[in-house]
């Protein structure tokens, strides 16, 4: 099994990784940062949309797509935000019947300005 580390630069720079591909699968975690900037953007729509878009392109890039999401796990600073970032992130998915498995959970604390983290695993 061989592991592939990816970057993509319409996604924010990161310390780590920002996705990986092995087994058949890529994995990512985003969060609402701004590829150009790298600064996070203000609130939980502009953070959700950000997220969704990076992933988008980083999957793109790497021969997937949202469509091949297999299991995504949302973790959000407050679960009264979920309605908001519910908005933004089934506007990528119109077809209930294809979205991949998802959990979404409130965590007691991220990063500064965070207010959501996301992690995706597609088919590669």
């Amino acid at each position: 099994m061989k592991k592939q580390n990816l970057f993509s630069e319409n996604a924010p720079s990161t310390i780590n990784a920002q996705g990986v591909k092995a087994n058949g699968f890529i994995f990512l975690t985003e969060v609402g940062k701004n590829p150009k900037t790298n600064e996070m953007e203000q609130g939980i729509k502009a953070q959700a949309k950000r997220i969704m878009e990076s992933a988008k392109a980083i999957l793109e890039e790497n021969g997937s797509s949202l469509e091949n999401l297999v299991k995504v796990t949302v973790f959000m600073d407050d679960l009264l935000k979920a309605q908001t970032f519910n908005d933004v992130y089934y506007s990528y998915f119109k077809d209930e019947k294809t979205r991949p498995v998802r959990c979404c959970v409130q965590v007691a604390k991220l990063f500064p300005g965070f207010e959501v983290e996301v992690e995706f695993i597609a088919l590669a």
